[in-house]
């Protein structure tokens, strides 16, 4: 399966950090659709807007709506849940009104979360929403589903001051879910820190692509660092397997930068590639 994993677009009618965060994303969009359309899905991992504000989710609308591409859409600190249901009303909710669903891709079950809490930038799963993860991971195990999670918010501390203080802050609960269901679940997917990460929590890897609009630089003296230019915004690729799991970090304004070698013909099968420098 082939997944494609945008997170933290910004969508905002002004400059954030000297960038325009419309202009990027679609640039992001045009990068997928031109390398990666035959990816089964495409998933957004909130912070969809940077205010949360209607003209900014109807923005974001016209863009989806002139793109192919028909991207899983969730919820992040900078969103507004009620605003982003009224502008997108067929997004599947829980019973109890999270923006958070099921779906089976790829012979897959992928389980969306929503850890938005109005008001506060850092992360939220109470106890209904972390019962509501735990009986969908229980469904996949008694089904035999390998489980792909995906949230907003970082659920484990990464050594970067400013963007730990708003994590998810039910870390320690969110960690024994994993461990009870880490034979089941493959991969877990979050943005929220705009820079790229990999890891593992509880022996389940993790992965985080960069911010599309003003990506983050890991800077360990509690300062936060973003800059456009110097840090390369990004989408990550996943291509998954029977028994792989590959995260490519996709630096997609650099595409008509590269040189491309080309590959010389062999035998059939074969393809010869020119020596280095």
């Amino acid at each position: 399966m082939k997944l494609v994993h945008i997170s933290d677009i910004h969508i905002n009618a002004d400059p954030i950090a000297g960038q325009n965060s419309v202009a990027a994303f679609e640039a992001c969009l045009a990068h997928v659709a031109k390398r990666h359309a035959d990816a089964e899905a495409v998933v957004i991992s909130g912070d969809l807007t940077h205010h949360g504000r209607r003209e900014a989710y109807l923005k974001l609308r016209e863009i989806l709506d002139a793109s192919p591409l028909e991207p899983i859409l969730m919820i992040g600190n900078h969103d507004h849940r009620e605003t982003f249901k009224e502008i997108f009303p067929d997004a599947p909710v829980d019973a109890d009104g999270y923006i958070q669903h099921v779906r089976e891709i790829g012979g897959h079950r992928l389980i969306f979360l929503d850890t938005n809490l109005a008001g506060n930038h850092s992360g939220r799963l109470g106890p209904k929403r972390l019962a509501w993860l735990s009986a969908r991971l229980g469904e996949a195990e008694r089904e035999r589903k390998p489980a792909l999670v995906f949230l907003h918010h970082h659920p484990v501390q990464i050594g970067v001051l400013a963007t730990d203080i708003l994590a998810l802050v039910q870390k320690k609960e969110f960690a024994a879910v994993l461990r009870r269901h880490r034979d089941t679940i493959r991969h877990v997917f979050f943005g929220h820190c705009h820079m790229s990460l990999s890891g593992s929590i509880e022996g389940v890897p993790f992965s985080a692509p960069r911010s599309t609009s003003h990506p983050g630089w890991p800077e360990f003296e509690g300062r936060l660092a973003y800059g456009h230019g110097p840090i390369e915004p990004s989408y990550n690729l996943a291509l998954i397997g029977d028994t792989s799991v590959v995260i490519h970090t996709i630096e997609y304004r650099l595409d008509d930068r590269i040189e491309w070698e080309p590959l010389t013909g062999g035998e059939a099968g074969t393809v010869t590639v020119p020596p280095g420098p």
